[in-house]
């Protein structure tokens, strides 16, 4: 490819009445003056409520950085600005003191610079062309990254967070962990989430996780028809998995809310006659019995 310095026809190249250097300083006098001018805090927090990453608001957070390094709710807003900037190096740099978890960096400030160290990774991973030697290092460090995560708790729209960046990279078995937690710690939100956890348990050739995926959705259910549905296909799943020795213990586990249902003991009698669990099969014929003797009582004293 031909550059622009032998291209017979680049423009000339526009003469400058200050250098960057010379707009960076200006910049920081800018800032300097205004610190003067505003007092207490009213100009940073200003500045802070914008959402731009102007070379003068960044001057001016930098300037308060240097003058409170300890400030780490400035630190993070520096950190995010320079990241929007694509100026990862310096951001990396600005991120070290919040990454180590001890009495200096509380809990909630931590947890923000380990969410903005994967953004940083993830953007310098995608720098690099992915046909290239590098790519799969920054990738790796990615990974290592998200399963250095999995350590510490988060809440839901930050699980849901790395569950995204996972998929987005590449990388479902690092997304998996946080599938889980989201699973046991947020069911409200868990539907979606546990088809994509279920067809990754069921590629990765793991019928038990399938089976209990399914039997936890149950909870969850809102109808006996969801629950039904759940119940057999958490059972189905062990049953294709060569599991069917396991099927009468979590039929039994799982399985006592739906013995007043007549559709699920009609399962269970065949499915208790598959697994050679004669015994099993006749409890469910006789639940079944007892469950439409009931019925017809009912019936009949209906006026």
């Amino acid at each position: 490819m031909q550059s622009r310095r032998l291209s017979s026809t680049a423009a000339p190249e526009r003469r400058r009445l200050m250098s960057h250097g010379q707009i960076l300083g200006f910049g920081l006098v800018v800032a300097f003056a205004l610190v003067a001018v505003y007092p207490g805090q009213a100009l940073q927090w200003r500045i802070q409520s914008t959402t731009k990453a102007d070379s003068l608001s960044l001057a001016y957070l930098l300037a308060s950085l240097r003058a409170l390094p300890g400030d780490h709710s400035l630190r993070l807003l520096v950190t995010r600005r320079l990241l929007a900037r694509g100026d990862l190096h310096e951001a990396e740099l600005l991120l070290q003191p919040l990454l180590q978890q001890d009495a200096n960096v509380p809990g909630q400030f931590f947890y923000d610079a380990q969410l903005l160290q994967l953004d940083l990774l993830i953007q310098m991973m995608w720098q690099i062309p992915s046909d290239q030697p590098g790519f799969r290092a920054a990738l790796q460090k990615v990974k290592s990254h998200l399963e250095q995560l999995t350590a510490y708790s988060w809440s839901e729209s930050a699980l849901l967070l790395l569950i995204r960046e996972a998929q987005s990279v590449g990388a479902p078995e690092q997304a998996m962990p946080f599938m889980r937690r989201l699973l046991e710690d947020y069911p409200a939100t868990a539907p979606r989430v546990r088809d994509q956890v279920i067809a990754l348990e069921q590629a990765a050739g793991n019928p038990r996780a399938v089976a209990l995926l399914y039997f936890q959705a149950m909870e969850s259910a809102h109808s006996v028809a969801m629950r039904r549905e759940n119940f057999i296909a958490g059972l189905r799943a062990l049953q294709a998995g060569d599991l069917i020795s396991e099927v009468p213990n979590a039929a039994r586990q799982y399985g006592g809310v739906l013995e007043s249902d007549p559709d699920t003991l009609v399962f269970l009698v065949n499915l208790m006659r598959q697994a050679n669990r004669m015994d099993r099969a006749e409890y469910y014929v006789a639940r079944l019995l007892q469950q439409r003797t009931t019925d017809a009582a009912a019936e009949e004293a209906r006026p």
